[in-house]
């Protein structure tokens, strides 16, 4: 850790006073602004990250996790002061280096006065600081003391949202009945947030063609989730009561909450497990019920312990034994309705960490269990997977830290004998470069059902691969990243019926040539092997399958309020000695808050030709606040969209959203139940939200 003289830091401290006071002077966009512009400045910074985020995956549920913790930030803002780097890296900002160099920064000249400080710090760049700003803050020591239980009871912020959602066409399923309920989605929450202190909220959904009050939801809404956290109090790190995810190590053993892959930042390959936090989305999957809590025993070691009984969906019989678990969480038709809650899932965890100036180490262990008797259809892909209703997990974690390299790791084993190993190292090589490398060695027989590491087959099995990849900075206005992984699949997977390999390449070129201007080119090479149809042979062999994709983007915000972005993208897939198929789409945005008005809007139009869905093209869109969208295009067409956000009131917004696909190469789309008879789908959402 670099220090300097107490004489000098005092110098140092006087300069950064002044000049964090001339920071705030000169930002009043940021310290000024009411609350409308400052609102709306935070969800253009979700919606960037996310954005950044989901660019290399198909529409996840891991994504409604990172966006839960967003705004989970956005309402109580991260003390940048007394922030550890695990809490700095669950921003999806900052890779390993930037957060250390806040540490380093803070451990040389001092606390924080001002946000705007980041641009100071080594290797943060100002677009990264101007990301952060909505989620970070600078409270001095004497602001971060105990508060009374009083205090955190009635001095929180609390926020009601209510949505409603439907889709314009009326589906095949309500004019036959085959769905239970009405075609409108419905949605509630409420949180009510003090400091990093208490957290306590609900959240009930309910989605289109789900019933409402009636054949099996006579509670109301399909979805009910709660939560009560109590966090930073004495010895007590971490309390959740109801509803919480869970994530240590690297995901070898227990990370529940949802994972992102690959990205477009080469260096994000390390998991930062942000232990047990409370969960208030929509997914039924993604979550842990019951207790949780992590207690600092030392200044070195913390201990964390849960307990977890809910009923998930699953296709049993009267008898109670199931075949297949189902994670859709849907319960429009009487079929799916029947197997809504008919399994009981029961889990007990428990995790050891111990903090030492360099080195980290974690002990996790984990035990599950379904209350039914687990049938499960066996295929040859299949053989290995989990085929009893009781498993239980452990896994050694590590993270070795020097200046200039981080090492991590982790080793996990199944009851069955199982074993995945995950060792990786990061370098910050010169100021210029940056490395990763990464290797996994996932055993056919290894069994975590709550596993979620770094993976390209979608599990934590049946894998062996090594990751390669550089952040490189040739000048000041130019980022260049890239990454290459190549894998091997031992054993037969879904859609290979032989053991098979593959590879995956990214290349991305940043560049920003003003402040208000920048852009970005970006290639994708994706060649795995899977089950192909063969004309001359007349039967399905296992080849060689080729995605590519190519996409630029240019964003630009020259004036106060006004973002415009244009982009256009390329797509192509072959599938062994198969015709090759391409895809194009290409949109332009614009996002505009008024200055002297408390109204913001969002603009989309995209046109997208592709020859097939195995070249379609994936792109965020702007969306209401808790909510995110991110379709795939296909086909022949047209899709819009209008975003808007009002604010009559100071404590009242209204968004309201419509978007519609205009199909050219088809009169209908859809099929069965979800059948319409139109070429187009448009889709209209209204939200409220109450400041309380």
């Amino acid at each position: 850790m670099l220090k300097v003289s107490e004489s000098l830091k005092k110098l140092l401290n006087g300069g950064r006073a002044t000049a964090a006071l001339l920071l705030l002077l000169a930002a009043p966009a940021a310290g000024a602004a009411p609350d409308f512009l400052q609102d709306a400045a935070t969800q253009k910074a979700i919606e960037s990250i996310m954005e950044e985020a989901s660019s290399l995956e198909e529409a996840d549920a891991a994504l409604e996790v990172m966006y839960e913790r967003l705004t989970s930030y956005a309402a109580s803002p991260l003390n940048l002061n007394g922030a550890s780097e695990t809490e700095l890296l669950q921003l999806g900002v900052l890779n390993e280096f930037q957060a250390a160099s806040i540490r380093e920064y803070i451990a040389l000249y001092g606390e924080m006065y001002s946000p705007y400080e980041l641009q100071y710090v080594h290797g943060i760049t100002r677009e990264q600081m101007l990301k952060l700003l909505p989620f970070v803050a600078t409270l001095p020591g004497e602001n971060a003391q105990e508060a009374s239980l009083w205090q955190a009871l009635t001095d929180g912020q609390g926020r009601l949202v209510a949505r409603v959602r439907q889709a314009v066409e009326e589906q095949a399923g309500y004019k036959t009945g085959g769905y239970l309920g009405s075609p409108q989605a419905l949605y509630a929450r409420y949180r009510y947030t003090f400091r990093d202190k208490l957290q306590w909220g609900f959240t009930a959904d309910k989605d289109a063609g789900e019933p409402f009050g009636r054949s099996g939801n006579e509670a109301g809404f399909d979805f009910y989730s709660g939560h009560v956290q109590v966090s930073n109090t004495g010895m007590l790190r971490t309390l959740v009561l109801g509803d919480f995810y869970a994530q240590f190590g690297q995901g070898l053993t227990l990370w529940k909450g949802g994972a992102m892959g690959k990205s477009s930042d080469a260096l994000s390959v390390a998991k930062r497990g942000s232990g047990v936090k409370a969960y208030s989305g929509t997914d039924e999957n993604l979550f842990f019920r019951g207790v949780a809590a992590s207690v600092s025993l030392s200044k070195a070691v913390t201990a964390t312990a849960f307990f977890s009984y809910k009923n998930i969906d699953a296709n049993a019989d009267t008898l109670g034994a199931f075949s297949t678990l189902q994670t859709t969480g849907l319960h429009a038709t009487a079929k799916a309705m029947a197997g809504k809650d008919a399994v009981s899932e029961m889990a007990a965890g428990a995790n050891v960490s111990c903090r030492m100036e360099k080195l980290r180490i974690g002990l996790t262990g984990l035990w599950h269990r379904f209350g039914g008797d687990y049938r499960r259809n066996v295929y040859p892909y299949s053989y290995f997977d989990l085929s009893k209703n009781e498993n239980a997990n452990a896994s050694v974690d590590y993270r070795w830290y020097a200046k200039k390299v981080h090492l991590f790791g982790e080793l996990g084993v199944s009851q069955n004998g199982g074993l995945a190993v995950l060792n990786g190292c990061l370098s910050d090589v010169t100021p210029r470069m940056q490395l990763a490398l990464l290797h996994r060695y996932y055993q056919p027989q290894y069994q975590a059902y709550y596993s979620a590491a770094f993976a390209e087959g979608g599990k934590t099995a049946n894998e062996n691969g090594l990751y390669i990849g550089a952040n490189i900075f040739p000048h000041p206005k130019v980022k260049t990243s890239l990454y290459f992984d190549a894998y091997a699949f031992p054993w037969l997977r879904y859609r290979a019926m032989a053991p098979s390999k593959g590879f995956d390449f990214m290349l991305q070129v940043d560049y920003t040539p003003q402040r208000f201007c920048k852009m970005y080119l970006r290639l994708r090479y994706d060649a795995k092997e899977e089950n192909v149809a063969d004309e001359l042979l007349a039967a399905k062999v296992v080849d060689e399958v080729e995605k590519a994709g190519l996409r630029y983007s240019i964003i630009s915000e020259a004036l106060a309020g006004l973002r415009c972005e244009t982009r256009v993208e390329l797509s192509s897939y072959r599938a062994g000695r198969q015709a090759g198929e391409q895809g194009a789409m290409a949109f332009q945005d614009v996002q505009y808050s008024f200055r002297q008005l408390p109204l913001s809007v969002s603009l989309r139009y995209a046109m997208f030709n592709t020859d097939s869905y195995a070249t379609r093209i994936y792109a965020y869109e702007s969306d209401v606040l808790y909510a995110f969208s991110v379709p795939a295009f296909y086909g022949q067409g047209a899709r819009w969209f209008v975003n808007l956000r009002w604010q009559p009131a100071e404590r009242l917004s209204v968004w309201l959203r419509c978007a519609q696909t205009c199909y050219y190469d088809r009169s209908s789309t859809g099929s069965g139940l979800t059948q319409v008879s139109s070429s187009s789908n448009t889709d209209v959402k209204l939200q409220l939200l109450v400041k309380l």
